[in-house]
């Protein structure tokens, strides 16, 4: 069927395919611009007209702030926060996140002992030694006011009996 075609005859019928297809696209899509065409007036109307640019005298001057968030604004990383300057506060010796971080390392330790008489089958007096060690390596732990959860965590986790005077004689 399709050797009964010519060229002539399949070009003429591309040719007219193609012209319905942009007249279709012209009359859809650009049909005020046509009309303008056929009236005769020129593109140079309001809708027509450029964008203005930066160096014009009608565009507004963008505030470089404006130009940093473009995108929004970028999400600070996790923990870090901006703070004002009178919010800022130095540390002191005795102060709680010095002390804080001091008891949690204490209490490490601690465990760790606790693991070493678990596995060696150690008794009191060997607790006593090691607690000698920790004291030594944390002297500031001495005058420390959480003492008292310390012992309490002694006291909780030994796997052997400890008198209140023990206890209590334990850091001094």
């Amino acid at each position: 069927m399709l050797q009964q075609f010519t060229w002539q005859q399949f070009l003429v019928a591309i040719s007219i395919l193609t012209l319905i297809w942009y007249s279709s696209v012209i009359l859809l899509f650009y049909r005020k611009e046509l009309k303008a065409l056929l009236k005769g007036k020129t593109s140079n109307d309001e809708n027509n007209a450029p964008l203005p640019h930066h160096w014009d005298k009608k565009v507004d001057a963008l505030e470089p702030e404006a130009e940093d968030h473009l995108m929004g604004k970028s999400k600070l990383p996790d923990g870090v926060s901006i703070i004002g300057m009178d919010e800022v506060q130095f540390a002191d010796e005795d102060s709680k996140i010095q002390l804080l971080g001091l008891v949690s390392d204490v209490i490490e330790e601690i465990k760790t002992i606790f693991n070493i008489l678990v596995k060696e089958d150690g008794t009191k007096q060997d607790f006593f030694k090691l607690i000698e060690a920790v004291k030594e390596g944390y002297s500031g732990i001495l005058t420390s006011q959480h003492i008292p959860q310390i012992n309490e965590f002694i006291i909780a986790n030994a796997s052997f009996h400890l008198t209140p005077d023990e206890v209590e004689n334990l850091w001094y």
